[in-house]
């Protein structure tokens, strides 16, 4: 155990950039946005007679109102973190294990004393668990940061901030809420990032190459061949990543409701799963026979990973 967390720690110091400076300028960005948005409205309103209006007529909404609508917000303003997130996962997990043989480092760390399965569950660990944990870490530290800012504000104008928001809102609650969804999903992409692990191991060159043009190649075949369109049980293998997608654990999209939005796991256009965010929803998606059979699927690329990179050199 001792190695795997060293292992993960030195994934996390060389990719540093990635997971910890990312997130940084995502949080930095809705700051600056919230910073300029009040500063357009001073400088075309200098009483701030319409901030002050518009404050005391959320003021006058009832509780509840402002609890429900507080905590839709928080929670929505972390898809731009997932969105990124995937994406520093899905490039970080494709160079894991090629990166090492095309700088010719490979025999090195294989002179260590951990063996190459402790190698890729340090890689897998860091994409999985490190990754996560650093963008909620500063999505909850941005959420404190805009509220600092909005408390200075609503104090300017002569209005209280803890009637008005701090004390309606339960921040913990979506914060929660947040990480769950993202550490869910960690384990709900599991065959995707054995996919990933595993070409990364395979690929001579361009590992994006690899990644994407063989699910490509075979959805393609499938709509001609009927045959092939058995393996996937669907009408084709996008159909089958797009359905796995939308059914994510994952804060990504809203959902409309008797002409109301809120905010939903994964993407709406399937009745497989319940999209509302409630963590008996989440848990439902890890406790399903769709999750088994990703985790089966995981569990052979995984193996192949392992395999490929046992047989490793540095050529």
């Amino acid at each position: 155990m001792k190695r795997l967390i060293a292992l993960t720690r030195r994934e996390f110091w060389e990719n540093k950039g990635a997971f910890r400076t990312t997130p940084m300028v995502i949080g930095g960005v809705y700051v600056a946005l919230l910073l300029m948005s009040l500063f357009t409205t001073a400088h075309f309103d200098n009483d701030l007679y319409t901030f002050r209006e518009g404050i005391r007529f959320l003021a006058g909404q009832p509780r509840d109102f402002r609890a429900e609508h507080l905590y839709e917000v928080m929670i929505g303003s972390s898809v731009l973190f997932t969105v990124v997130l995937s994406v520093v996962v899905f490039f970080y997990l494709l160079g894991s294990l090629y990166d090492d043989r095309k700088d010719r480092s490979i025999l090195f760390w294989k002179s260590l004393p951990a063996s190459d399965l402790l190698t890729i569950g340090s890689k897998l660990a860091a994409g999985m668990v490190v990754a996560p944990v650093m963008f909620w870490i500063m999505f909850v530290a941005t959420h404190i940061v805009m509220a600092l800012i909005c408390v200075i504000i609503v104090w300017s104008v002569g209005e209280n901030p803890w009637t008005l928001f701090l004390g309606v809102v339960n921040p913990v609650k979506a914060w929660s809420v947040v990480l769950l969804s993202y550490l869910a999903a960690s384990i709900w992409f599991l065959p995707f990032h054995g996919w990933l692990l595993l070409v990364s191991a395979f690929a001579p060159r361009i590992p994006l190459l690899f990644a994407v043009l063989p699910p490509i190649v075979f959805a393609i075949l499938q709509i001609w061949i009927d045959f092939l369109r058995t393996f996937t049980l669907d009408s084709s293998l996008f159909g089958l990543i797009g359905e796995w997608i939308s059914n994510s654990p994952a804060i990504m999209t809203a959902q409309v409701h008797d002409g109301t939005g809120e905010v939903a796991l994964g993407v709406p256009v399937t009745d497989a799963f319940d999209h509302s965010v409630t963590v008996m929803n989440i848990l439902a998606r890890l406790f399903s026979l769709q999750m088994l059979g990703g985790l089966a699927v995981a569990a052979v690329f995984l193996a192949g990973a392992l395999w490929l990179r046992r047989r490793a050199t540095d050529s």
